[in-house]
């Protein structure tokens, strides 16, 4: 894209709204803005623009004056930019013929319709972009359209308007007006009541679905005041008696040009409004405007959601005090006392599940630069914390996995001697009653070490699954049988449906016995100390690819923020870690489970029981 210098001068900024803004938003980012004749003149000394827009009421030089000199021989590099003028006032047929005789591009009446004005630069450097039709001076006067079939009306609306320098196209047939206004677009329409049927203003409704800007003025003969009214009603925008004269005929022609303009407008602010409003409503951040109040103006889709999750604070007039940690007040010191460019924090929320939020907040400025409201931008990082927690964890596993096997290996040999040579002097039958008793509980000892690094080589991952298909129904009657003893003296009432209809599985059968049971002797030990009827109910059952089986107690049930770190190694808290021996049974569940392409989970509210849910993958061979 071409890098084109404009230079824009006016008065006072906002008069034809924020033509510069509009401009770089539309690729034009070279802009320079004077505001009297003098800046012009001095800015087109030092650099001579590609474009200029001029305000044709700039103090010191006015705009026209302005272009005279452009065009003269005193500024030769000046003679081909195209010079736009900007005119405060209604189009006038004079005003229209000056701009020309100084040899300006094009004028632009208010309100500026921005379009009209990209069009015109476009038509410059870009033809390409600009939209079949005219521009320049080619554009104005408006362009109107008289439809009716009485010739003399014709002729006076003809010779009236043309004198103001409008452009005239005469419609007699009503079977053509669609068809022109689609192709020339007018800005006016005269519509006479010899073309509307009275009870029906058909084409009325069809000028307003193909040109809804475009301004109607419905021509009647006088005593038609109720029709007028009626048709007033159904979308005209004004209206003319016959005999009308030259003077009534200006007056409507200027009015409807400037409504024109004003409707053009609004539909360009109806337009950038409607895609701010999708733009802002489609974010995936949390967008909250407040005012100075505290009360908020503005919430967007996704704001909406995560101020849920959010601890927000408000008084009684609706106007927000703070949320989590933060405090307006301070927020509001922070921009409007300390003029901060913007406030940065961090929010951590405390549910079912943690949820991390960044917290960007920035002044709004106003029409003369004022900080006014603040704009809060809420972004959900939970993800990237959950990322950044799992590959530090990770880290850590590798680390503890390389040194627990290496510990394990180094351990394992002198337990091994350790073992042999009890086992001998064992069996020595001169040994004595005493020193057997030492040895044993060697013996022992040395098994219980050896357990513990089976366990630790078990959390890493370092061991071979010997796989085989099993039913679990089976592996679980297994179990219940053989602690039925120990449920009995704990009084602990056991509650089995398992489904019949189970596929089998493809698993190390050592190692899914080993997290059953793990999970069966933690809900054992949960209810331990309970009053109320204990019962562990185990259920199994299957759909698509998995096979379930869900164990639950009636223990004191574990605290929501505990559910995910249960499984953590060596995590511990009070009323969770029930079980005894390494400390490690849920971590090495869970390992044994992932290891086998499954996932173990647990549900739970405090004060109301525990479920673990182990889910594997059925029909699985390798």
């Amino acid at each position: 894209m071409l890098n084109i210098k404009i230079l824009f001068a006016t008065d006072i900024i906002e008069k034809y709204g924020d033509i510069a803004g509009y401009l770089r938003q539309n690729g034009f980012s070279d802009i320079t803005v004077a505001t009297h004749g003098d800046e012009v003149i001095r800015h087109l000394n030092e650099h001579v623009p590609d474009f200029v827009i001029l305000d044709v009421n700039l103090p010191v030089l006015d705009g026209f004056q302005l272009c005279r000199i452009m065009k003269s021989a005193v500024y030769k590099n000046c003679i081909n930019i195209p010079v736009v003028l900007l005119s405060g006032t209604y189009q006038t047929y004079l005003t229209s013929q000056l701009a020309r005789s100084v040899g300006a591009y094009g004028i632009l009446y208010a309100p500026v319709a921005m379009e009209d004005l990209l069009n015109l630069i476009n038509h410059k450097f870009y033809p390409e972009k600009v939209p079949t039709g005219k521009v320049g001076f080619l554009q104005y006067p408006a362009k109107v359209m008289v439809t009716t079939q009485d010739a003399d009306t014709v002729r006076i609306l003809e010779h009236s308007m043309r004198l103001e320098g409008y452009e005239i196209l005469a419609v007699p047939d009503i079977k053509k007006i669609l068809h022109v206004l689609k192709i020339e677009r007018p800005q006016i329409i005269f519509l006479s009541s010899d073309m509307m049927a009275e009870d029906d203003p058909y084409i009325l409704r069809q000028i307003r679905e193909t040109i809804p800007e475009a301004i109607v003025v419905v021509i009647a003969n006088r005593g038609a005041e109720v029709m007028v009214i009626k048709w007033m009603k159904a979308g005209a925008d004004d209206y003319i008696f016959q005999p009308f004269d030259e003077m009534a005929v200006a007056g409507v022609c200027n009015r409807a040009v400037k409504k024109y303009h004003v409707n053009r407008l609004e539909k360009h602010l109806k337009e950038v409004d409607l895609k701010l409003h999708s733009v802002i409503e489609g974010m995936v951040d949390g967008i909250i405007l407040l005012d100075t109040q505290g009360k908020i103006t503005l919430i967007n889709r996704a704001g909406r959601e995560m101020t849920r999750h959010l601890d927000v604070r408000m008084a009684d007039d609706g106007s927000i005090l703070g949320f989590n940690n933060l405090e307006i007040e301070e927020i509001y010191n922070e921009i409007f006392v300390k003029k901060q460019q913007y406030v940065s924090y961090e929010i951590r929320t405390k549910e079912t599940e943690e949820k991390y939020f960044v917290v960007v907040i920035s002044p709004l400025h106003g029409v003369g630069g004022e900080k006014t409201d603040i704009v809060i931008v809420l972004r959900e990082v939970t993800r990237e914390y959950q990322l950044q927690h799992q590959v530090v964890k990770t880290e850590r596993l590798f680390a503890v996995s390389n040194l627990i096997a290496g510990a394990a290996h180094e351990l394992n040999n002198p337990l091994a001697g350790i073992q042999l040579c009890t086992d001998l002097v064992l069996n020595e039958p001169s040994i004595s009653e005493k020193a057997k008793k030492y040895l044993n509980r060697i013996q022992k000892e040395t098994d219980q070490i050896q357990s513990v690094i089976k366990s630790l080589l078990t959390l890493t991952g370092n061991y071979t699954l010997s796989k085989e298909q099993i039913n679990v129904n089976d592996i679980l009657e297994e179990i219940i049988e053989q602690k039925s003893n120990q449920f009995e003296y704990a009084n602990i009432t056991i509650f089995k449906f398992l489904d019949e209809k189970l596929p089998a599985v493809f698993v190390d059968k050592k190692q899914i016995r080993r997290v059953f049971l793990d999970v069966i002797e933690n809900a054992c030990a949960s209810m331990g100390e309970i009053k109320n009827e204990k019962c562990l109910t185990i259920r199994t059952e299957w759909e698509s690819e998995k096979v379930r089986i869900v164990m639950s107690d009636t223990g004191p049930g574990i605290p929501r923020e505990y559910l995910t770190r249960i499984f953590e190694p060596f995590f511990t808290a009070k009323n969770i870690k029930h079980s005894k021996g390494t400390g490690l049974g849920l971590s090495i569940a869970q390992s044994i489970v992932q290891q086998h392409n499954g996932r173990i989970y647990a549900e739970s509210e405090s004060g109301s029981g525990a479920t673990f849910v182990i889910e594997l993958p059925a029909n699985k061979h390798s």
